[in-house]
Formats: C-alpha cells, sequence, structure tokens
C-alpha cells in the first residue's frame, strides 16, 4: 500500500524530481514542453511563464477558449475578493452592527440581514466595479489601453510583489471554502471550533 501511494505521489511530482519525462520526450521527438504542475499533461500553449504566479496549472484547457488576461482578472479579482471574505467569515463572531441580530455563524448572519441592506450592497459592489473599470467591464474592451490585469491606475506593482498577491489569493480561496464548509457542518464559528468548542457531528 506504501509503494501505491509513492507511486500515485511521485506523478505530481516536481519536474526536476522526474528528469526520465524530458529523456523520453527527447528519444521520440515530442516536441511537448514539459508541465510544471501535472508532468503528464501538455503545458498551456497560451500561459506565458512570465505571468506572475505561474504554475503551468490548466487541465481544463480554459486558456484554449477563453482570453488570458480575461483569466487573469478573474483570479485576481476572486483572491482578492476571498481575503476580504476570510475576514468577513472570522470578524463578525466578535463584533457586528448593533442593529441586526447575530446567527449562529458568522454565515448565518447573512440571512438575519433585511433584504433591503443585501440590495444596497449588491449595488455598491456594482458601483465599485463599474467605475474602477471606467465603464469598461467586458472582455473586449476591458484592457483597453494597455490595462493589465489587476491594475487599476493605483500605481504598478513589481512581479515579486503581484506574485505575493496572486499566492495569497490562491490561498485565500481554498481558505474561504473550507472555513465556510466548516461553519455550514459544525454550526459554529471558526474560532469557537478552533478553540475547543468542536461537537462531534451525528447525522
Amino acid at each position: 500500500a506504501t509503494l501505491a501511494c509513492v507511486a500515485s505521489a511521485s506523478a505530481f511530482a516536481p519536474s526536476a524530481l522526474l528528469p526520465q519525462a524530458g529523456v523520453r520526450a527527447a528519444k521520440t521527438g515530442m516536441r511537448m514542453q514539459e508541465n510544471l504542475a501535472v508532468p503528464f499533461l501538455k503545458a498551456p500553449a497560451k500561459l506565458d511563464s512570465s505571468m506572475p504566479g505561474y504554475a503551468g496549472f490548466d487541465p481544463l484547457g480554459c486558456s484554449d477558449f477563453y482570453d488570458v488576461k480575461w483569466l487573469q482578472e478573474a483570479e485576481i479579482k476572486n483572491g482578492r475578493v476571498a481575503m476580504l471574505g476570510v475576514v468577513g467569515l472570522l470578524v463578525p463572531e466578535f463584533f457586528h452592527l448593533p442593529m441586526y441580530t447575530a446567527g449562529a455563524t458568522p454565515y448565518e448572519s447573512y440571512t438575519t440581514v433585511p433584504a433591503f441592506a443585501l440590495i444596497q450592497i449588491f449595488l455598491g459592489c456594482g458601483a465599485v466595479e463599474y467605475f474602477t473599470h471606467k465603464g469598461k467591464i467586458s472582455p473586449d474592451n476591458m484592457f483597453d489601453g494597455g490595462r493589465v490585469p489587476g491594475e487599476f491606475g493605483w500605481g504598478k506593482a513589481d512581479m515579486t510583489m503581484q506574485t505575493k498577491e496572486i499566492k495569497n489569493g490562491r490561498l485565500a480561496m481554498l481558505a474561504f471554502g473550507g472555513i465556510l464548509h466548516q461553519q455550514l457542518f459544525t454550526k459554529m464559528g471558526t474560532i469557537a471550533h478552533l478553540t475547543g468548542g468542536f461537537k462531534p457531528l451525528t447525522f
């Protein structure tokens, strides 16, 4: 069983640990660029290794069908929203506006907010989206004038900072999904869960 696990894990090992793959490709004359993320798949043709946060990960081939800049914009934006979302799933355990009733978990507090307030939030998000993009919110015109994905004219970050933001955003997206499901399944706030308030689930 242990050997089977090792063999399975080796399929996802970095390419530096699998030099034989390059040797086989050279011997067979295959013109296949090595995929850094999934060694047994062909590297995505439209993803450039000079992009911040590049890992060569596109097993579904989305970059073959959609504009790469549009995909970059989506990842950066989702990462930024997820970073705010993680805070939003933790802070309400300790603080909430007095005019609203807190739910059993920060996630459930969402259901106690009146519909009119949710509409205001929705319209506010839409306004921020529209004005930060100066009205250009479609993949056809969003990058007119040489705009770089994720930038809004507030200053250009260097490659190191861009990569850090993308990696933190990816981590935040995973964290948000984990925290959300923890609260849904345990019906407890995340901090309370981690500090010993966990109760086993019963089905």
